[in-house]
């Protein structure tokens, strides 16, 4: 292993056991659902839109190779985009009444969203079936984090950790490769081979007891 090659860990915030999970000082969240009874993983806030400096709650293109992911509007505005475009495939809107409400991914599919808003924050519920709770809380607290955690140590994130924690949850990023299908395996070979080098010659980890405690089994 040549861990000393790799970029420093930024100091880690102990939030494992905090619900909501704040971070980028307030403007953002992730809250994971305590009720059974919810249809919904997770609530999610984003502050304003950024073009300069987005949110760590912007994802890059990517999809999932096994999940459909479903999106709720709860307050305010946004876009979801498929494939690569720079038009919003769909826009969710909480305020018009004839607007979106609810949308979903199917496994495959480059996506992204943002806030459609540059002046109000953006709050949605999110899931992803089938359900994998536990694997998915992992990932949500490792993955932003490790990123905002970065942000305050003014560090610039490590791609190959960023890699590691998404081959966890086979998460590919959308490489922007033509035909779609040679993009989607392109995606996928890139994800793992870049996830083995972070995490068995760099030693990388894809979860962190700061970010996340095991549940232990009853």
């Amino acid at each position: 292993m040549l861990s000393f090659l790799r970029a420093p860990l930024p100091p880690k915030t102990d939030r494992a056991s905090d619900n909501p999970i704040v971070y980028e000082d307030g403007a953002s969240y992730l809250e994971f659902r305590t009720s059974p009874e919810s249809n919904y993983l997770l609530r999610n806030q984003h502050p304003p839109f950024d073009k300069e400096n987005p949110s760590i709650m912007v994802p890059p293109f990517h999809y999932h190779i096994h999940q459909t992911e479903h999106f709720r509007i709860v307050s305010g505005e946004f876009h979801l985009f498929k494939d690569t475009a720079d038009i919003p495939w769909k826009t969710l809107s909480a305020d018009d009444p004839n607007g979106l409400k609810t949308a979903f991914i199917p496994p495959m599919q480059y996506h992204t969203i943002n806030n459609a808003s540059t002046t109000e924050p953006l709050v949605l519920d999110v899931s992803l079936t089938p359900e994998d709770v536990e694997g998915e809380e992992r990932f949500f607290r490792n993955f932003f984090g490790y990123l905002d955690d970065c942000r305050k140590a003014g560090q610039k994130p490590s791609f190959f950790q960023l890699m590691v924690f998404l081959q966890s949850s086979d998460t590919p990023l959308g490489l922007p490769i033509a035909p779609k299908w040679l993009g989607i395996a392109a995606s996928h070979l890139f994800m793992h081979g870049m996830g083995f080098f972070g995490r068995w010659i760099l030693g990388y980890r894809s979860t962190y007891e700061e970010y996340y405690v095991e549940k232990k089994a009853v």
